[in-house]
């Protein structure tokens, strides 16, 4: 007996392997009656060993094709979608029984489309075959698309996700705006299961002002959505598009993750959404700064009563649960102390604040943030930032093992010995005696004249050398100063050799370090400096 599946549809013929019983119900036929059955096992010369595989536990085996498939293909990637999945199962009858009747296997379905606009019909047919052979386990959804014109290629946020909407766990879509419109629009109860959704729109220059992110009903009535993440991949010259919190819909008091990404959002209205997301944990957010209305002067000289009474302080917006919070600020150079002044995040470890252009931002902005809030972080990190000295606030949280200071008008000399850990006791504890990754990249006031910087440098050099000197306690639990274990450093001016070769000593035993130069100057940084620059984990 043998009977025909599927296996690329409208790619390949179908594969026949041998099965137990045809007559025997679907529900019924397992994995364990499958394997039973000896006619799986491939005939060989009676001179020829039978193979180890044969010998494996079935649940052995796979296991071991889940750990094989748990890598999703690359987007770029010239392969069939599911293209492992598909080989496994062509083997032997042995591995295809296995595979076929492994529903967990089948239960990720990613379809990178890249460039495609054409052949749709065999993706329908291959995500349905795997929708069969998952059997009725959750799903995780990833469609993405590299075609802005939505004319071009068919609707198949729909078309995919209607048959199993009810199964769907994770949804990732890259695909065009109007068509990731469509998944919004459906009927509040279509998401029973959905608990975290990723959609990147590909905005065309000629669409709209982000309609596709407002009344997402489909979102509002999916009782199990914790995270969610919207963003916006624009054609050339098309601005950012803002997002309004007030017109979403989306179920705010039970997010535990908000990013929005390449989406601005105005401040007023980034307070209002931090006010209603009360179990946030995680936060990402491209904050826009709006500049305050020129006042009107009245065309009189009457003056104002006296008894005229003073607008009140507004209330402070408190978030209880939020541990990571990610701000990439543009708009007003002001700094945004009306923004922060409103926050209290008792529960912050890791704060990064990234400016599109230089912002101001006084360092008492943050230590009041921090006194308001009593928290005590663990990762900081700032970019395109001018100020005053930020070692109060890192004082203030003697807990950071990571900082990352990119472009912050720093003073290299003052901020290296203050983190330079002395020899003589006495001296008292050092800055950040829990640090353990560092990046320090800037525009140096310390680069000319030549004998300044190498006198700065060497503070570099030493505060290095002092920290890579301490015992290597890097248990959290520890107490005294941990040893530095990561290091970038950027500057315009160049090091010298003998403190190159002192970097390339340290690299040798180990630590993780290296040299990066700063950009000239311009108005900001690309995505691409952040990269190069910043430690990327």
């Amino acid at each position: 007996m043998d009977i025909s599946f599927p296996l690329y549809p409208d790619f390949c013929g179908p594969i026949r392997m041998p099965i137990l019983d045809r007559e025997a119900p679907k529900s019924v036929v397992t994995l364990k009656t499958l394997l039973a059955d000896r006619a799986l096992t491939v005939k060989r010369p009676r001179q020829q060993p039978p193979s180890l595989i044969f010998s494996l536990p079935a649940e052995m085996l796979a296991e071991t094709f889940l750990q094989a498939t748990a890598d999703d293909q690359s987007a770029s990637s010239m392969l069939m979608p599911m293209h492992f999945h598909f080989v496994i199962s062509q083997v032997c009858g042995l591995w295809r029984a296995v595979a076929l009747h492994t529903p967990s296997l089948w239960c990720r379905v990613v379809l990178h489309l890249a460039g495609r606009t054409a052949g749709f019909n065999g993706i329908k047919s291959l995500a349905k075959t795997c929708f069969e052979r998952s059997c009725n386990l959750p799903l995780a959804l990833i469609i993405t698309s590299a075609v802005f014109d939505s004319s071009k290629i068919p609707n198949l946020s729909v078309e995919l996700v209607l048959p199993v909407r009810h199964r769907i766990r994770h949804l990732e879509l890259k695909l065009p705006a109007i068509l990731t419109e469509s998944i919004f629009k459906l009927p509040k109860n279509s998401l029973r299961s959905l608990k975290t959704i990723n959609i990147s729109a590909l905005v065309w220059a000629d669409d709209s002002d982000g309609s596709w992110f407002r009344f997402m009903s489909a979102l509002e009535g999916a009782p199990l959505l914790d995270s969610i993440a919207l963003s916006c991949v624009y054609s050339p010259g098309t601005p950012d598009l803002r997002f309004d919190p007030y017109l979403a819909g989306l179920p705010w008091d039970r997010l535990t993750e908000l990013r929005l990404h390449d989406l601005e959002i105005r401040s007023d209205d980034a307070l209002y959404l931090l006010e209603m997301t009360t179990a946030l944990v995680r936060c990402s957010l491209d904050l826009r700064i709006i500049p305050p209305l020129v006042p009107v002067i009245p065309f009189t000289n009457i003056p104002a009563p006296a008894d005229q009474a003073l607008p009140r302080p507004k209330a402070p917006i408190t978030v209880p649960a939020l541990r990571v919070f990610e701000l990439a600020i543009g708009g007003s150079h002001n700094a945004p102390a009306d923004f922060f002044d409103r926050m209290v995040f008792p529960s912050l470890t890791e704060l990064s604040i990234r400016y599109k252009q230089k912002q101001s931002l006084p360092c008492a902005t943050l230590t009041e943030l921090q006194t308001r809030s009593s928290f005590s972080l663990e990762q900081f990190t700032l970019t395109s930032r001018t100020g005053d000295s930020l070692l109060p606030f890192l004082q203030s949280n003697p807990r950071l093992w990571r900082v990352q200071l990119v472009l912050c008008a720093l003073e290299l000399l003052p901020f290296a010995t203050a983190l330079t850990v002395k020899a003589a006791a006495g001296d008292g504890t050092p800055l950040l005696p829990r640090l353990r990754i560092l990046t320090l990249a800037d525009r140096w006031s310390e680069e000319t004249p030549a004998s300044t910087w190498a006198h700065a440098t060497k503070a570099v050099v030493d505060m290095v050398r002092s920290r890579r000197r301490v015992p290597n306690i890097n248990n959290g639990d520890s107490e005294g100063t941990v040893r530095l274990e990561g290091f970038i450093f950027g500057s315009r001016a160049l090091l010298s050799a003998k403190k190159i070769a002192r970097f390339e000593r340290w690299r040798a035993e180990g630590m993780r370090i290296r040299t990066v130069t700063v950009p000239p100057e311009r108005q900001q940084l690309t995505r691409s400096d952040y990269n190069m620059i910043l430690w990327q984990e």
